[in-house]
């Protein structure tokens, strides 16, 4: 009987409320807990008093239709969801204890049919992981993903940045479990390759994934095999290694290859370019490391994806500038490694800001994993001895505030380069002295070649002399501490050679600056600027300045010598970074320019001049072909300091003489070339010592070049007192030192 029938047959009771719904007594309206299962799916009222005992089966129902009565379990209890909360949800599978109260309060009945499902399935049994379907998961989650995302706030966004990292954190917690899709192939078997038809074949091996030294690109394309890649990263670790020491120690076991391939692809890359730069017998290694390099570097550039691992590789390049990563290589250096390390090294700057690498300059509480900090430190400290030293040789403003003020950073804020036992190198004590060094040089450049305005007011002024002085007695307290540190004999050499550079670099601000201060005093009196400057400088000791020029002329001798005579070329100076080979072109061009003026006594000019012919051997020595730096470089110098044929004068124009060629506007006037053959030069038109594309072009013989070679042999020469036939010089002078 249902509930129709019990309503018909049954009077109501006298004095009952009547229901608002139906009109029937609440009497008849009354719920009970428990019920058969062939009512409970009738949806009629169960009555199991008919059997005498309250609650026990067979009710009335199935006593008169002759049912086997089974008592239903409750369906109370559990967790319940309200629908206007399961609109907007992120599925989340970060807490996968919350199944638990719902699998403990299932029902026994719902037990049983779920054992029983399983037992009669005919094949095997695949057991999911328990990540429940998108739908289950967001009944799950929904609840609290309001107060999680309030929380993942923190605060008030400060700019774009922190509000996309924040929506960047909240759809991270929606991803991180299995998709839908991905769960949906797991449970049903289908794709390419399923978990069913992989246990059903007995096939183990497609659950595992290619990882290490097999899945690093050059290795996969068969351009180098595993053995190639650790002899290459052993030979970098012997030879360049010490240098810069940026690579982790670990990663110079054969152990630890495969996590080197795994997690430090830019870093891996970088140290196989560097290392195989040099291998004349295989060519082809460095260019397949050279083009995958050049690869990863455009990717950065692009704004992939990269960690501090990427800006330790930028560094590292720019203090070796491999060939292959530039398109053209000349036959005689002219400034191109200087202007790729400049942009690797602004690159490397850019990256480490945006990941934050600034901030470990700053002693705080560390959080998180500390040998991550730490390498994140030396990476920013590096970084910024990399944009100091860069600025100084190309003379351009720094782009890296570097580690502040305040930090005072010292060896033991960089415990991942200390000496492990007794014997090892002691390069966090050689990278304290590299950074107090570089400190000075961002204080000379800084305040002495801040601009060409600044600094040639400051020459005319005379103000630079207690700067000069200042800077000179900062550096000789930087010797007296650091000069005795006890390290090996390529690490003494790299230090007394920046030493060395330093003097140069201060000191020849004030050399200028003598020059500048002669110039403005010259007199209209029909004398050239060459001779006057010759009579100025024929003197040096009784100049004002005479400390100064002095002391520049000895650091630039100073620095060829410790070049020539302490750097042994195959062993150590054919792995130095390449600055150390710049820093000596440099000397040479500034010992050139300086005799132009006649500072240096005939004596001390051919002493200067086998110096000069002494170095150019020890870097075609330390080259590994005629395409190296060195020998590039080397060839430079020859050419600069050989001999020029002097212009042969036409009878009508020898009246006129120099003076009214050396008057003329023309940049090749500006260059004649004495009794001896050399080329002197005006201070106001022609090339920095700085700026090595200038003196380049002067003795390459490109069309805007000063070379008299390449004039004579390109026919602009022509041997009358109408010679010289070129355009005016368009060199960038804006922001270059002019000596």
């Amino acid at each position: 009987m249902d509930i129709t029938e019990q309503d018909e047959l049954s009077p109501p009771v006298e004095g009952a409320p009547i229901s608002k719904a139906k009109g029937r007594p609440d009497h008849l309206m009354k719920r009970v807990s428990r019920a058969c299962l062939h009512c409970r799916q009738r949806k009629s009222k169960c009555d199991l008093d008919a059997s005498g005992s309250p609650g026990v089966p067979p009710c009335q129902r199935c006593i008169r239709d002759r049912r086997d009565c089974v008592l239903g379990g409750s369906n109370r209890g559990g967790r319940r969801i309200r629908k206007n909360k399961i609109k907007n949800f992120t599925p989340d599978t970060k807490q996968p204890t919350q199944k638990k109260p719902d699998l403990e309060s299932a029902s026994p009945t719902e037990s049983e049919t779920i054992q029983q499902a399983a037992s009669s399935y005919p094949g095997p049994v695949v057991f999911v992981p328990t990540n429940p379907p998108a739908q289950a998961v967001a009944t799950a989650t929904s609840v609290s993903v309001d107060d999680e995302d309030a929380a993942s706030i923190g605060s008030v966004p400060r700019n774009p940045s922190d509000a996309w990292q924040c929506l960047t954190d909240i759809a991270k917690r929606g991803t991180e479990g299995p998709s839908p899709a991905t769960t949906d192939s797991v449970r049903t078997g289908t794709g390419g390759y399923s978990v069913y038809s992989a246990l059903q074949n007995g096939d183990v091996t497609g659950f595992q994934t290619k990882t290490g030294i097999k899945t690093y690109r050059l290795v996969q394309s068969r351009s180098l095999d595993p053995g190639t890649v650790w002899q290459l990263v052993a030979r970098y670790a012997e030879h360049f290694h010490p240098y810069l020491p940026l690579v982790p120690r670990k990663y110079f076991s054969r152990t630890t290859l495969d996590a080197f391939a795994n997690d430090e692809k830019h870093l891996l890359t970088a140290v196989l370019t560097i290392a195989s730069k040099d291998l004349v017998e295989r060519p082809e290694i460095h260019e397949y490391c050279s083009k995958y390099m050049h690869e990863l570097i455009s990717g950065i550039a692009a704004g992939a994806d990269c960690d501090v691992e990427a800006v330790e590789a930028l560094l590292l390049l720019a203090e070796w500038e491999p060939q292959g990563l530039r398109p053209k290589i000349e036959r005689v250096g002219r400034g191109e490694e200087d202007r790729a390390a400049w942009m690797h090294v602004g690159l490397a700057l850019r990256s480490g800001y945006f990941l934050g690498l600034d901030r470990t300059s700053f002693r705080g509480d560390a959080s998180g994993d500390t040998e991550a900090e730490e390498r994140r430190r030396l990476a920013w400290t590096s970084c910024y001895i990399s944009d100091r030293l860069i600025s100084v040789r190309i003379g351009r403003a720094f782009w890296s505030r570097g580690p502040g003020p305040m930090t005072g950073l010292v060896s033991q804020d960089f415990p991942s380069l200390q000496p492990i036992k007794d014997g090892d190198e002691d390069y966090a004590q050689i990278f304290q002295a590299t950074l107090d060094l570089t400190q000075l040089y961002g204080n000379v450049h800084d305040l002495l070649y801040s601009g060409m305005r600044t600094s040639s007011q400051m020459m005319l002024m005379g103000d630079y002399v207690k700067y000069v002085d200042d800077f000179r007695l900062a550096i000789l307290r930087w010797k007296s501490r650091w000069g005795s540190l006890k390290c090996s004999t390529p690490m003494r050499t790299t230090l007394e050679l920046s030493y060395e550079y330093l003097r140069l670099y201060t000191n020849a601000f004030a050399f200028q600056a003598a020059i500048s201060q002669s110039l403005s005093k010259q007199k209209n009196d029909g004398q050239s600027q060459r001779e006057h400057l010759r009579a100025t400088f024929d003197n040096v000791a009784s100049m004002q300045d005479a400390r100064f020029i002095i002391e520049s002329l000895d650091a630039a001798k100073a620095y060829l010598t410790i070049l020539v005579e302490t750097a042994d070329p195959e062993k150590h100076l054919h792995f130095m970074p390449l600055r150390f080979y710049l820093y000596g072109i440099y000397a040479a061009v500034f010992l050139y320019k300086a005799r132009s003026f006649g500072v240096m006594p005939p004596a001390e000019e051919m002493s200067v001049r086998d110096l000069v012919s002494r170095t150019t051997e020890v870097l075609n020595r330390a080259s590994a072909g005629p395409d190296d730096i060195g020998a590039r470089y080397s060839r430079l110098l020859e050419l600069l300091w050989r001999p020029k044929p002097t212009a042969p004068a036409s009878p009508a124009g020898t009246q006129q003489g120099n003076d009214v060629i050396m008057q003329n506007t023309n940049p090749i006037s500006n260059c004649m070339p004495d009794q001896d053959g050399y080329v002197h030069f005006s201070p106001a038109n022609d090339f920095s010592w700085l700026d090595l594309e200038a003196v380049g072009d002067y003795v390459s013989g490109d069309p805007g070049a000063l070379s008299l070679d390449a004039f004579q042999s390109t026919g602009l020469y022509t041997g009358s007192d109408r010679a010289w036939q070129t355009p005016m010089w368009s060199g960038d002078m804006t922001n270059t030192l002019l000596f």
